[in-house]
């Protein structure tokens, strides 16, 4: 077995393997037993780290119920040939003290975690390090975090042993709540998404600078997540192939090319993708002029994508629609359409995956209360209306 890069994880003093395995993924499954082989071919891999959450959980394709945190502990646990202490990352939607301690003990409790002999954070037999989250900070959410005090509670259940280290999640169009989060001096994990499509928070930007260099500075283990610019970019890949230059195997590399990122979530469903994404990995990084040239590439649609569902699906961990319309399913399509329309492809089958829906958006009532927990800050019912413009 060929060994994983490693990049130093922050001034955790651990070195992370520089691909580590999202486990969003897991509950997009054709089932269950997929999901598992999976956690265990990352392991068998040699890979040191594995990103989940509390709210990652669905159906998978086989019509079971699967939480992430569930599959992730169980595989780990049953582990007897683990060498050395993996990192786990989970989050939680917890911004004040008391939902901060119920969702940790939510997220114990399905990791089946327990207390070793000497206070270590055991998975059955095996030593972990465990990162817990603030997840998606926002406007909102952040000012609770701000003015709840949880920042300190949540610093003392640390200290207890709870978990290893206190991080947060975000995206883009937050700017303003991370610059005002990594103020606090208290973090020391981050993540982000960076990608050709939206690769701002590696750059310079006014008024906050280079915010992957500043983590990087200020000795914060960065994992960069959304390499591949979310679920939906597989499907869009195949309509702007012959448009724009852009290899999966480049968008990675324009990722694991950043000096400053500790370890890139290249979110996986198969064990074939996990390979593609570990030889990647061997590949030298791409040199600045070349990134630039990616970029440029990636311009040709970014116009296309921006301002449309990138089916993340992040909305519906919280969030289930009064109506019952699956909805990020309909603005999907949606997105799909006017990509296939901007480069002049047909857009039948994507009208007919619509008319197969069985709640389609005319029956939205456009309650607005879906739009908060959109991670891009979507107003979703204007966008439902357009959708069932576009594609009845």
């Amino acid at each position: 077995m060929n060994l994983i890069k490693r990049r130093p994880f922050g001034k955790t003093g651990l070195h992370v393997t520089q691909v580590s395995l999202g486990a969003m993924n897991l509950r997009m499954l054709p089932s269950e037993k997929e999901a598992r082989a999976l956690v265990n071919h990352a392991l068998d891999r040699g890979i040191n780290l594995i990103d989940t959450a509390r709210a990652y959980n669905g159906t998978t394709g086989d019509g079971k119920e699967l939480e992430s945190e569930i599959i992730v502990g169980q595989e780990v646990a049953r582990r007897t040939d683990l060498t050395e202490p993996l990192i786990i990352v989970t989050k939680g939607h917890g911004y004040n003290p008391d939902a901060f301690d119920e969702h940790l003990s939510l997220s114990r409790r399905k990791l089946g975690l327990t207390a070793g002999p000497k206070g270590e954070i055991l998975m059955g037999k095996n030593e972990i390090r465990l990162v817990y989250f603030f997840h998606g900070i926002s406007r909102e959410r952040w000012d609770e975090i701000a003015s709840s005090g949880v920042i300190e509670h949540a610093l003392k259940r640390r200290d207890e042993g709870l978990f290893t280290y206190l991080g947060f999640s975000s995206h883009t169009g937050h700017e303003e709540c991370i610059a005002e989060a990594l103020d606090t001096g208290v973090f020391q994990v981050v993540e982000l998404p960076y990608n050709l499509f939206s690769p701002s928070f590696g750059q310079d930007q006014k008024g906050y600078g280079n915010f992957f260099k500043r983590i990087h500075d200020e000795g914060i283990a960065l994992i960069n997540m959304k390499a591949y610019a979310g679920n939906g970019m597989v499907e869009r890949t195949k309509i702007f192939k012959d448009y724009c230059d852009i290899s999966p195997a480049n968008r990675l590399r324009f990722c694991l090319s950043s000096p400053w990122i500790s370890t890139v979530d290249a979110g996986c469903r198969f064990p074939e993708e996990l390979e593609e994404n570990l030889r990647v990995s061997e590949m030298t990084p791409l040199s600045e002029a070349e990134q630039a040239v990616l970029i440029g590439e990636a311009a040709k649609v970014s116009g296309l994508i921006e301002g449309t569902c990138r089916e993340c699906t992040h909305c519906l961990e919280k969030f289930t629609c009064p109506r019952e319309i699956n909805f990020p399913e309909i603005l999907a399509l949606a997105a799909r359409y006017k990509m296939a329309e901007g480069f002049g492809q047909s857009t039948e089958p994507l009208r007919a995956a619509y008319g197969e829906i069985e709640r389609g958006a005319e029956e939205c009532i456009a309650c607005g209360q879906c739009s908060p927990w959109c991670e891009y800050k979507l107003d979703i019912p204007p966008l439902m209306e357009e959708a069932h413009r576009l594609l009845a």
